[in-house]
């Protein structure tokens, strides 16, 4: 299969043998994030839509309530356009990538994997796009995802960020299914709102409970990773793998029924989340984040085993041989088992790491 702009490069042949590897499935698929990134962050995702950051002044004109207060629709009201307009808001429209693995039948139902979700911007003569009011107030922000918009070629990995297109995504592209960025929601970042008067997503909130230390940590978070102003293109991360060498062998070891969590935080008192969002959510600060042993490439929870994918330029030296050492110590003494993996074995072949690696977590501590 020849190499397309947007692909993952130096692809281990075997994968190719993968059902839906090189295409996508030819029935109808829904997308796991729950599953794979957790319910908090699901619900965080699902907030993101219409006009954000949601501040009461826009709320509070409102015409329509439900159960005696104010609620607002997707599309902004007339009142909400006009106060835009005085004003003076531009608008950016995000879109929330989420680019998935493998596929997994579940009771008759085909689900996807994800292994990275990311923000990209709309984008025009290769810049974030800016649009006014009037686009706003003519664009319906309720059907946005209707036409199925996607990038074909989107590769987390790189600066190739795939061709947009909208309308069903070909089964046979010539291009793998994990380089389908599905736009998975869309919301538009108002350039004047005012920070005070945002008000909290009720999803995640409610999770959150009424301790003001971790709201305010969770505040912070949304307004840097999801309403600060794109200058660029690039996409930013908000959870997934990290390298091409994690996503072979996460691929490998979906074939053979391991499922690990992906990206997982570890701490000396042996708590293990799998994000911010888990933390805030188990009443966790974010300053605990200065204590943290490490941060595993994925974790086996039942089996207490932390997996590494160690590059040869970060894991080579006799410094950072020492380093690797001095974290699988302190994550023994927490009864967590190290599993490190080179980036030059996952290259060779996924599938004999993914066995080795299953051999392994069958062995006692």
């Amino acid at each position: 299969m020849p190499n397309i702009e947007g692909d993952i490069q130096n692809r281990p042949k075997e994968l190719y043998a993968f059902p839906n590897y090189s295409n996508l499935p030819d029935e109808p698929f829904q997308i796991d994030l729950a599953g794979a990134a957790g319910e908090f962050l699901a619900n965080e995702i699902f907030d993101l839509d219409g006009v954000q950051p949601l501040e009461s002044t826009i709320l509070n004109l409102s015409n329509e309530t439900f159960e005696g207060l104010p609620v607002i629709g997707v599309n902004p009201s007339e009142e909400a356009i006009e106060f835009y307009r005085r004003r003076g808001d531009t608008f950016q429209m995000v879109n929330v990538v989420v680019c998935c693995h493998s596929f997994e039948r579940r009771e008759g139902k085909l689900y996807a994997l994800p292994y990275h979700v990311s923000l990209r911007p709309a984008q025009k003569n290769g810049l974030p796009q800016k649009v006014g009011v009037d686009w706003i107030a003519r664009y319906d922000l309720e059907r946005v995802l209707d036409g199925r918009p996607h990038y074909i070629g989107y590769n987390p990995f790189d600066t190739a960020f795939g061709l947009y297109a909208v309308g069903p995504v070909p089964i046979s592209k010539n291009v793998c299914s994990d380089v389908i960025g599905f736009v998975y929601n869309i919301y538009v970042i108002a350039s004047e709102y005012v920070p005070k008067d945002v008000i909290d997503p009720g999803l995640c909130t409610a999770l959150l409970g009424e301790t003001q230390g971790i709201l305010g940590d969770y505040r912070k978070f949304r307004f840097k990773k999801y309403f600060k102003k794109f200058t660029e293109t690039s996409p930013i991360k908000i959870w997934g793998c990290d390298s091409p060498i994690e996503l072979f062998l996460l691929q490998a070891m979906s074939q053979i029924g391991l499922h690990p969590k992906i990206q997982m935080l570890i701490y000396p008192d042996g708590s293990i989340f799998p994000s911010l969002q888990s933390m805030w959510e188990d009443g966790i600060r974010t300053r605990k984040l200065s204590k943290i042993i490490t941060e595993a490439d994925f974790f086996f929870e039942k089996e207490k085993v932390a997996v590494f994918c160690d590059s040869k330029a970060h894991h080579t030296s006799a410094e950072a041989l020492a380093k690797d050492l001095a974290i699988d110590k302190k994550l023994e003494a927490i009864g967590v088992r190290s599993f490190r993996l080179a980036g030059t074995e996952i290259a060779d072949s996924p599938v004999r790491c993914a066995a080795k690696l299953k051999a392994y977590l069958s062995t006692s501590f």
